[in-house]
Formats: structure tokens, C-alpha cells, sequence
């Protein structure tokens, strides 16, 4: 894995050097074993690589540069180092992540004439497909990946990244050009860069926990979304030109039974996983316990040579710990295994977490999953998860709750949002129960939307700000667009959104955060596009019926693992934040939050903070999240600086 960036200068200033790479230094856990710069210059086509040392300018003009921080995985030669440049020099390439099928592309590329300098490097195949195939390429890409393409001839920069939105690409245009990174740091780190917050993507925060594409929680910075490409003129980069070049469709075939299903789903995720361990250094799996990752470490197992090793986290409350069930799956596939507990004094990561993420990020299992990817970088380069079941499988809870609350639709929409709306305005906010009737009084659209970012929370944002909101944008936009493009099952169109929307602006940035943080590469069998794909295809009923959820998964495992390990009620992988709020790290609540040095944007409304801190004291609705929320955006707000708007 790796930290990618870009810069193209239009005020006729020159790319700084010294500046260009501290600002690839910042993300030196994405790469810490090499780095890599291009300086060239558009109008004289003079270019200058360098790999071992900063580059200079010596008096030179360049107006272009690309830069890469290089964690090795595949060909570890100094060969398959980035830049990478095709043998004219006419294309290169910065790229980070993997393309699994490359050895079948290099294959076919061979037929058509083309030759590699390199024994193995999939970024060098990743370039001579761009330059056979050009735009069309994405369609034969396998893999996890964001990457820039300089074409210097042509005078234009490519950028993509994966279906799935595996690994991230941020990206300005501003007056002194245009720029983009793997973080958001690496662009901040350009001094002429404002930090003004966008209002809208920090209501979106509050509601939703995390800020979706293409928004980010700055003015004028935009996330490259998911499943996307842009062109970008070297003359002109403030025409972006972006795309989406695949999308999901759910088009379940009916009529095949289980077995023809869970038989190819089978031999589809076996290659998945053999394709996921390849690799030129070690390799593991994160193991929850839960049926996905297990699932993967079934099928490891059986591909390995040696013992696979295993690693899992849990909490000394066991009602949240699934570590009794990660060893029941480690000691029956005779894994190498290793667990650690994870305590409230974890909370001290907040700041570390905070500047990793960038961005305000207030999903609580970005702590565990912090510790588990620190444990397996002690004995491991690489890693597999079982991340994408739940979406791919329809494994959420909440799956449950919006169809027990289906029921209630057989009385009016406008009786209930009368009745049970009302009763939701004028029921005390501390008290349980607020939200069950807020979701009663909603349309699918509104219950759905509810579930996923409660609307309450705006009234955090000072009057004036919430008043504004309305002519800056719409923060629930993009789900919306995910909602309307949905099948209309209702199982399938969660599913659906969810894949569109929480799985690559929540999990997937979380894993990639986590596991970049301590150099760790992560690979998702599960969420091979063409899993994805054939999950698609499933019936509902064999993934969510009268018998649980992820049957099919289940299914499959049912003869090696037995009942009681499948029919447990999910855990999912959050902290006992409730009990350790409410606890231990009571304290740390009123003292980061209540203090007049708070570091909370001056878009929050402080009454309200204390209103909200009083009802979770006072009453017996658990506003834990809405806490947590509201610390990690004061520790962002303390790394950045980011007070105001202004």
C-alpha cells in the first residue's frame, strides 16, 4: 500500500521541491520503505525523477510533479519503484493499492507486443493497460486501487479509483492549480491552502458520523467518490471532468436453488481469497469471530502452505467480546493466533486517530480496529478481513428493525406522522423511546434515512448556521441519489445504499485509516467486484429470511462450525461505549466537553452540548454516539485548528 500525490501549477509559479515532498512525508505510514518524485516541465517536456534523495530544481521551471511513498509488497526491486514512467517516458504513473488479476493482464499484454523491465510489479501492468486500453482499462482492473496517469504528450492526468472504494483520492483546484493525494493532509500541507469548514459536511458529520463523497469537511477539497474517474487538463485543471464507470445491479435469478448457490459462491471466493495471497512479504487475517471473517479464514486455511495467523480483539465486558468465538474458529482451522483487550484507557488514541482520519470520523470501532491492525503489524506485512458481508449479505441489524416497523404501515402515512410525530416532538429527549416514534412517523425513504443519521442532532449547530444550510446544499443528497437509483425490494435497497454510501464512507475509510496508520495493507476478498456482483444475484431469500441473516454464508459453514456458533446474536465490532461513557470516562465527557477551552468549531451551539450531556446523565436513553461524536470532532478540531468558517 501506498501514499500517492500530484500537484500541476497555473499561476506560473514553480513547483517547490522541498515543499512537495514534506508534503509527502506526511503520509509516510502509507510508505515508509521508499519514496519517489517526478519534476517535469510542460512546455519544454524536461522532466526529472528521484528516488533515493530530495530532488532540486538547480534553477530548472517545473510546473508538474508527482510523488509516491512506497510501502513494498509485490516485486520489491528497486525496479518496480514510483514514479513510474513507460519506456518513452510519454506516461506515469503514481498508484496505490493492488491489482490482483495482473498476471493474467500481463499475459495478454505480452501477446499484443508489449514488454515489462520489471519481473512482477503490477503498477507496471496497471500502465501498460492504461496505455493499451486507456479509460477502458477500469473495466479489466481487478483490485483495490487510486491512481494518477500523466500523459505528457496529450498534455492530460487520469485519475480513478476502485468500484468499491477501497482506497481514497482527494483532490483541489484552486488558484495556485490543482493538486491530489491519498490525504487530506498531504494537500493541507501546502500552506496556500484555506481550511474553511463546508457547514453542510459538517452537519452531515453529525448526522451521519462520517462526511460522503465528494464533500469534505473543507471548502473547495473534494473526494474523487468510489467507482469513479476524472480527466484533468494540464492547461486548464479546473475542468475536472468526472464519471461513474460501474455501478451495482441487483438482478437476483429466481429459479437456481441453494446449492447451485452457495456451490459457485464457493468456488468464486476461493479464487477471490488465492488471489489475495499473493505476496512477496507476510500475510495474516483479522479474525472478529463473526461469520465473514471467518468465512475467509475457512477458505485461507485450505489454500495456505503453512499455518495461518490469526488475529483478534476483544473487551473485558463479554456481552461485547466475540474472542470466545474467535478461538473456537483458530483452534478449528488450526491457526497461528494472537488477541489483545482493549480498554477505556484507549481513549487516549483520540488525538492519533483524529490526525489520522483527517477528517471529524466518529464510527467507535475505528478504536479496535486501530489495535487490531497494530497487533498484526508485529508479525505481518498483509493482512485479509472479512469487511463487506453485512452489505453483501444483509447482516445488519437494522435490517430487522425497519422490517418489524413495516408492520405499521398499514395505518396512513399522514395519520402517523401526525400521531406518532408529534408524540416524538413532545416526548422528553432523555427518555427511551424518542426515536422508536420518529421512525414510526416516516415514509420507507425517511425511516431508512432515520436509522442512518438522525436528524435531531442538527439542533448542535448554532441557529444561524442550520438556517443557512438550506442554500449551501442539501446534506442528505447523497443518500438520496443512492435511495432513488435502488431496487425496490426492500432488502435488496438497503442493501443497496448501504454499499453505496456507509461502506465506502465509513468501513472502508476506517479499515484503510486504521491499517495505514501502522503500515499494514488490507485486502477484502469479500468485496471482489465480482463477490459484489454475484451477491447481487442471490435471491433475498437466501440471505435474509425467517432463519437469520447471511443465510447462504451460514449455510456454508453450518457443517464445520455447527448451530450455536451461527445462530448467536451479531455483536458487530463497536466498544461498550455506553458503560465506558457512563463510567470510567466520565471525567473525560465533562472535562473536553463541558470546559469553556473546548475545542468544538465555533458552528456549535454550546447550550445545546450541555443540554445533551444533562439528558444523557439524567435520563435512560443511551446518547452515547452523540457523545462520542462530539469528542472526536473536538480532538480533530484541536489537530487542525479548524475553529471557524472564516
Amino acid at each position: 500500500m501506498c501514499g500517492i500525490l500530484g500537484k500541476i501549477s497555473t499561476d506560473r509559479q514553480p513547483i517547490i521541491p522541498p515543499l512537495f515532498v514534506r508534503q509527502l512525508d506526511t503520509m509516510i505510514s502509507r510508505g515508509p520503505d521508499s519514496y519517489g518524485v517526478l519534476l517535469a516541465n510542460l512546455n519544454t517536456g524536461h522532466n526529472r525523477s528521484s528516488y533515493r534523495r530530495p530532488p532540486e530544481a538547480n534553477g530548472d521551471f517545473f510546473d508538474v510533479a508527482l510523488g509516491h511513498r512506497r510501502l513494498s509488497i509485490l516485486d520489491l526491486s528497486e525496479a518496480a519503484s514510483q514514479p513510474m514512467a513507460d519506456e518513452e517516458g510519454r506516461f506515469w504513473v503514481t498508484f496505490n493499492g493492488e491489482i490482483y488479476n495482473f498476471a493474467e493482464l500481463r499475459h495478454e499484454l505480452l501477446g499484443r507486443g508489449h514488454t515489462f523491465r520489471t519481473d512482477h510489479s503490477d503498477t507496471e501492468v496497471l500502465l501498460h493497460v492504461f496505455m493499451e486500453w486507456g479509460e477502458g482499462c477500469l473495466s479489466r482492473l481487478r483490485g483495490m486501487f487510486a491512481f494518477g496517469i500523466l500523459d505528457l504528450k496529450s498534455r492530460r492526468l487520469f485519475l480513478a479509483r476502485d468500484r468499491m472504494g477501497k482506497k481514497p483520492l482527494y483532490y483541489r483546484t484552486g488558484p495556485e492549480g490543482f493538486q491530489f493525494a491519498s490525504e487530506l493532509k498531504a494537500i493541507l500541507a501546502d500552506h496556500r491552502v484555506p481550511r474553511r469548514i463546508d457547514p453542510v459536511a459538517l452537519s452531515q458529520y453529525l448526522m451521519y458520523h462520517w462526511i460522503p463523497s465528494p464533500r469534505t469537511i473543507y471548502q473547495g477539497i473534494s473526494k474523487l467518490p468510489a467507482a469513479h474517474c476524472a480527466w484533468v487538463s494540464l492547461d486548464h485543471p479546473e475542468k475536472i471532468e468526472a464519471k461513474e464507470y460501474w455501478t451495482l445491479q441487483y438482478r437476483p435469478e429466481e429459479e437456481r436453488g441453494l446449492e447451485d448457490w452457495i456451490e459457485e459462491f464457493n468456488a468464486e471466493f476461493t479464487e477471490s481469497v488465492r488471489l489475495r495471497m499473493i505476496s512477496d512479504v507476510p500475510l495474516g487475517a483479522l479474525l472478529s469471530g463473526g461469520i465473514d471473517s471467518t468465512t475467509v479464514v475457512r477458505v485461507m486455511s485450505r489454500l495456505g502452505g503453512s499455518r495461518v495467523k490469526t488475529f483478534s480483539i476483544g473487551f473485558e465486558e463479554e456481552d461485547y467480546s466475540e474472542l470466545k468465538w474467535a478461538r473456537e474458529v483458530a483452534a478449528r482451522y488450526s491457526t497461528e493466533h494472537y488477541e489483545e483487550i482493549v480498554r477505556p484507557d484507549a481513549i487516549g488514541l483520540l488525538p492519533q486517530l483524529a490526525a489520522q482520519y483527517d477528517e471529524p470520523f466518529a464510527d467507535d470501532s475505528a478504536v479496535p480496529t486501530y489495535y487490531v491492525c497494530h497487533m498484526a503489524r508485529q508479525h505481518v506485512t498483509v493482512a485479509l478481513s472479512g469487511d463487506g458481508g453485512d452489505e453483501l449479505f444483509a447482516g445488519y441489524n437494522r435490517y430487522d428493525t425497519f422490517q418489524k416497523l413495516k408492520r405499521f404501515d398499514c395505518l396512513p402515512l399522514l395519520l402517523r406522522r401526525f400521531v406518532f410525530g408529534v408524540g416524538a416532538d413532545l416526548w422528553p429527549g432523555n427518555l427511551t423511546g424518542k426515536g422508536f416514534l420518529t421512525l414510526l412517523s416516516q415514509d420507507s425513504y425517511g425511516r431508512y434515512r432515520e436509522q442512518r443519521g438522525k436528524s435531531e442532532v442538527l439542533r448542535f449547530l448554532k441557529t444561524d448556521v442550520r438556517a443557512n444550510l438550506l442554500g449551501r446544499g442539501d446534506p442528505h443528497d447523497f443518500f438520496t441519489r443512492a435511495w432513488a437509483s435502488a431496487p425496490q425490494e426492500p432488502i435488496s435497497r438497503m442493501q443497496y445504499v448501504d454499499t453505496k454510501t456507509y461502506l465506502p464512507e465509513d468501513i472502508l475509510v476506517k479499515l484503510d485509516r486504521a491499517s495505514m496508520l501502522n503500515s499494514l495493507e488490507t485486502r477484502c476478498p469479500l468485496l471482489d467486484h465480482k463477490i459484489v456482483e454475484l451477491a447481487a444475484r442471490i435471491p433475498v431469500r437466501l440471505k435474509y429470511n425467517n432463519n437469520g441473516k447471511k443465510f447462504l454464508l451460514k449455510q456454508l459453514l453450518l457443517s464445520e462450525l455447527g448451530q450455536p456458533f451461527l445462530s448467536r446474536k451479531k455483536k458487530g465490532f463497536s466498544v461498550p461505549l455506553n458503560r465506558w461513557l457512563r463510567g470510567q470516562l466520565h471525567g473525560h465527557v465533562s472535562e473536553r466537553l463541558l470546559s469553556a477551552n473546548n475545542h468544538l468549531p465555533d458552528e456549535i451551539d454550546q447550550h445545546e452540548i450541555k443540554r445533551l450531556i444533562r439528558s444523557y446523565e439524567t435520563g435512560n436513553r443511551d446518547l452515547s454516539r452523540y457523545i462520542w461524536n462530539l469528542l472526536m470532532l473536538d480532538a480533530w478540531s484541536e489537530v487542525y485548528g479548524s475553529k471557524t468558517t472564516q
